[in-house]
């Protein structure tokens, strides 16, 4: 049990919510060597961002936009040379007239509603508490938002018999209670499984730390790759910044983009390969945002 939830925490890069001290984050192009977008994720690693728990969904986005959220992920999590795969399903409804506020009046979030059943692939979901954590004026807070529907399976189908089928078609089915809206049924595209590899140069002792990322590159689409680090004694990954860059198998992260990390705290790098297929449904006067994508978070240790 101690290693699942070892694997759960350490791709702690889902429902990065950005809280209300924070500037909006900065996108910059790269127009030396690679063509990529960098945002930044995180401004101070000891006072870091919003987060919705241990998900592992590879939303990184103020879902305080989003009215209701359907989210699938096959993920690979590779450590010391070993691979293990998750596939997760779920689901969020949220009820946009009663926000979460902070103490500055912000909204960091709404509560949610579980307005009826819900399954991937012909599974019903399981309904589990949802809650957030953020900073707020220096403290610590946890809030329960409500509930939400989830499905996991961490291996050979424990807890659940859902599995992530990459290059295909995972269905989606949400038989509502009385009042609560219109059925709705339909199938969510899954993106090619990605697979990425990392050759690390330099050392943190010498600030010269530079990284080439590869991949199974699969065209001109974008995906996004997040990097994180680990404190030593910790197990969960602080996201730093996001790139986005073409699908197309290969990119060099530059020694300035590592540079400005306080390195003498740091044990681990984590990178995250993602790449998704998003679309907004529509149902009744109802907006779903669907994502599906595929998961590679990579740990390293910093030498």
């Amino acid at each position: 049990m101690k290693n699942i939830l070892t694997y759960l925490v350490l791709l702690n890069t889902g429902f990065i919510l950005f809280s209300c001290d924070k500037p909006a984050p900065t996108q910059l192009v790269d127009d030396l060597e690679n063509d990529f977008e960098i945002e930044f994720l995180t401004k101070d690693l000891n006072d870091n961002y919003v987060n919705g728990g241990n998900d592992t969904s590879g939303i990184t986005q103020d879902l305080t936009g989003i009215t209701n959220l359907i989210s699938v992920s096959g993920i690979k999590i590779t450590r010391d040379n070993k691979t293990n795969r998750l596939s997760l399903a779920q689901a969020m409804f949220f009820d946009k007239s009663k926000p979460v506020e902070n103490s500055s009046g912000i909204i960091i979030a709404y509560k949610t509603i579980t307005p009826g059943i819900i399954r991937f692939n012909g599974l019903e979901t399981r309904i589990v508490p949802y809650e957030i954590r953020f900073r707020d004026m220096g403290d610590l807070k946890v809030v329960l938002l409500g509930e939400k529907y989830i499905l996991y399976n961490l291996w050979q189908g424990i807890p659940d018999q859902f599995f992530y089928n990459y290059n295909s078609f995972i269905s989606f089915e949400f038989q509502p209670d009385i009042g609560q809206g219109n059925a709705s049924n339909f199938d969510i595209p899954t993106p090619h499984e990605i697979n990425g590899n990392i050759i690390l140069s330099g050392t943190k002792s010498n600030r010269d730390i530079e990284a080439v990322l590869e991949w199974n590159g699969k065209g001109p689409n974008r995906i996004s790759i997040i990097v994180g680090v680990i404190k030593q004694g910790q197990i969960n990954s602080i996201p730093v910044y996001r790139i986005r860059t073409k699908d197309d198998g290969r990119l060099r992260i530059p020694k300035r983009l590592f540079s400005g990390l306080p390195f003498g705290d740091l044990e681990k790098i984590v990178f995250t390969f993602v790449r998704s297929i998003e679309k907004l449904h529509r149902n009744g006067t109802n907006e779903l945002f669907v994502s599906s994508q595929s998961i590679h978070s990579i740990v390293i240790d910093i030498p």
